[in-house]
């Protein structure tokens, strides 16, 4: 999973989370930390397979911590699934799920289906540079069957050779235990696609993208100078073109039934209108204060969730327009308090690389996204009469 922080910024929920849906729970380790970080929400947590919420039940009992789970038996594939668990989730999470099972469509048009108008579906999916993409290629030409797994001295030593030959960045393949070979290296289905064809499913059943966890944790965005090219690219497009330049081996995706939203990048008289905030993604170390407007100062910026530094020149006015960015007043009405009568291209094109590393978000003048999300509400609730 990614780290809750970075789901928090893309996600931009101003309500509490009340119901969550663990899609594919295994064991129950990912809802029993759902658990510690919503103590108030109400979890549901599933899975096709006895055995494992079996399990899952067995450790409830054991730690008082882990109450408040309800765990159950469901194929996600089954339609009268919300008969059974319920539906109007505001956080659905499906972790290396969807890769593994055939009816990728009928499986992601439930869980849109069961999603709040303004839930988010945190989706982990394999990607084209996935390993067992290539190796699936290889084995066969050693003589391994895939479909037959055998756990073998003579396997594992194959395995350790492929891990020194493919310099493979992740745990080593060779030392995994052998159920996770038998599914995600030897498995009958194994969907290794490239987010172009993960979009086309999750699009056809009307979710949109609004970010992608690990191109954003590459070592990108470093040269200001050319980052205004990409304007007004959104975060979900500048993820694709990632993409497509550097595929992912496992794709990290962050869903909606509703767009993201779009600031008015290249309209910078519109764009003044907007609210700034800064997310909880990033730890700021704010320079003293001097008053001295113009004189250029280092932002720091430090993600101990994701490790990773951010460092920016700025005059002092631009430090002290995200020192009063909570969302309350318009990046119109700071900039005037601070005596600096219009928002230049400059600014503009550091927010922009702020925003894109997730540093700060965006939200409309008053009431627009408010309006927004009850007309949502309001067709949504059309649409079940």
């Amino acid at each position: 999973m990614p780290p809750l922080p970075w789901i928090k910024t893309f996600w931009q929920r101003q309500r509490p989370v009340n119901r969550i849906l663990i899609a594919g729970c295994g064991t129950g380790s990912e809802a029993f930390a759902f658990r510690r970080r919503f103590p108030r929400a109400e979890i549901v947590a599933i899975d096709f397979s006895p055995r494992s919420i079996r399990a899952a039940k067995d450790l409830q009992r054991k730690n008082p911590r882990f109450q408040g789970v309800h765990f159950a038996v469901c194929n996600l594939t089954n339609p009268r699934l919300p008969k059974i668990v319920g539906d109007n989730f505001d956080f659905v999470s499906c972790h290396g799920v969807l890769s593994y099972i055939p009816t990728v469509r009928q499986v992601l048009r439930n869980l849109a289906r069961w999603l709040e108008p303004d839930g988010v579906l945190y989706l982990g999916v394999n990607g084209e540079a996935h390993y067992s993409r290539s190796w699936r290629r290889a084995l066969p030409g050693f003589g391994i069957e895939m479909i037959d797994f055998q756990d073998t001295r003579s396997l594992r030593q194959l395995l350790k050779l492929f891990d020194m030959l493919s310099q493979h960045r992740s745990a080593e393949i060779a030392g995994l235990g052998a159920d996770y070979l038998a599914g995600d290296l030897f498995g009958v289905v194994i969907q290794n696609w490239p987010l172009a064809r993960w979009a086309n499913l999750y699009q056809s059943v009307g979710l949109h993208l609004l970010g992608s966890y690990w191109p954003f944790r590459g070592a990108v965005f470093r040269d200001v100078e050319l980052y205004h090219l990409l304007i007004p690219s959104s975060r979900a497009e500048v993820v694709k073109l990632l993409e497509m330049l550097r595929p992912s081996s496992f794709h990290c995706l962050i869903l909606s039934r509703q767009q993201e939203l779009r600031p008015p990048w290249q309209e910078l008289k519109k764009l003044r209108d907007w609210r700034l905030v800064v997310t909880p993604l990033y730890r700021q170390r704010w320079p003293q204060k001097r008053q001295r407007w113009m004189s250029v100062r280092n932002l720091k910026l430090r993600s101990p969730s994701t490790n990773r530094l951010v460092e920016c020149r700025m005059p002092e006015w631009q430090i002290e327009l995200l020192r009063r960015s909570d969302g309350s007043d318009s990046i119109e009405d700071i900039l005037q308090s601070l005596s600096v009568r219009t928002l230049h291209r400059y600014l503009r094109d550091q927010l922009y690389l702020l925003y894109q590393l997730g540093a700060i978000n965006l939200l409309p003048p008053t009431g627009a996204h408010s309006e927004r999300v009850m007309c949502a509400c309001e067709r949504e609730r059309r649409g079940r009469h």
